[in-house]
């Protein structure tokens, strides 16, 4: 009985991978960052691929929100030691391949027409749909310069702001108004006695993805824009720190509406089988109102001088 039913698991194992590997379409490669290369199904659309960050060295994001399986691919130039080679593989955070070698043997050629021929094997086929699977790839002889690739199976999220703080002098030093979870779209107002402005967006695995900009809404022009973010002065609920960036009030000058926006740092048209019309965008786009109240007088001053 129990080998009847290792039959039957290994059979349906069998299927299952033979099935996913028909889905595949292996007559096109992309770029998956650094020495890797992808394959995704047939039918897969909106492939967005090798996308990179300030801040973010050697690593890589791959959005394939309409994309079932993926197939992973590893390459080495000639001169590399392929033996001295490891990779890790998670998929939603949890270790499935931990510090594994490279299988030598099942290394094939890859000829791309110029003068050097690359070698190369599969790491494998994995459903992506609804799933983040992360790659991390190092030499044992530089062991800290790790590659890592993110490919990222499901929607990316709005980017939502947990506060938004003020900043004002005070006697003994400064003091904060905080608004806590606000609602987007919600009209916040910052006045002549405050002078720095405060953004924590909420913490999630991929705050890299997201730049933060303040557009002034009368000329239609930013006049702030950040790609990375700060960390150390903010915490949520599960004491985890939150991203934030600072604005100083020297960034206004005059006062008037303006538009805190936050979306996601990724080239629209570094796609295959794209058409992303702005009415999409705007889904994974964040607005905040927001309206600045100056000293009239500081204004004035201003004006005078220039």
């Amino acid at each position: 009985m129990i080998k009847i039913i290792i039959t039957l698991l290994s059979l349906i194992c069998l299927v299952y991978t033979t099935h996913a590997q028909h889905r595949i379409d292996f007559s096109t490669n992309y770029a998956a960052g650094g020495r890797l290369l992808m394959c995704v199904d047939s039918s897969a659309q909106r492939v967005h691929y090798a996308n990179t960050f300030p801040n973010q060295p050697n690593m890589s994001f791959n959005y394939l929100p309409e994309v079932n399986d993926v197939s992973i691919q590893i390459h080495f130039r000639p001169q590399e030691n392929v033996q001295d080679y490891r990779y890790t593989i998670l998929i939603d955070d949890k270790p499935i391949a931990v510090n594994r070698s490279i299988d030598v043997a099942r290394l094939k050629e890859l000829d791309r027409g110029d003068e050097e021929v690359l070698r190369y094997t599969s790491l494998g086929v994995f459903p992506i749909q609804g799933k983040t699977i992360t790659t991390l790839i190092y030499s044992i002889e530089r062991p800290l310069a790790i590659e890592k690739a993110v490919f990222y199976g499901k929607r990316v999220p709005k980017a939502q702001i947990d506060v938004i703080a003020t900043r004002f002098p005070t006697e003994r030093g400064v003091d904060y108004n905080r608004i806590i979870a606000p609602d987007e779209g919600r009209t916040f107002t910052f006045t002549e006695k405050e002078d720095e402005l405060t953004i924590v967006k909420q913490t999630t695995n991929i705050d890299y993805l997201y730049y933060a900009t303040i557009k002034d809404k009368e000329t239609n022009k930013l006049i702030f824009e950040s790609t990375s973010w700060l960390y150390g002065d903010y915490r949520n609920g599960e004491n985890k720190l939150s991203p934030y960036v600072k604005i100083s009030k020297s960034v206004f000058n005059k006062s008037g509406d303006y538009e805190i926006v936050i979306q996601p740092l990724i080239p629209w048209d570094n796609c295959v089988d794209c058409a992303i019309s702005p009415e999409e965008i705007e889904n994974y786009t964040s607005r905040y109102p927001l309206v600045i109240t100056l000293d009239e007088e500081s204004e004035s001053k201003q004006g005078f001088n220039n």
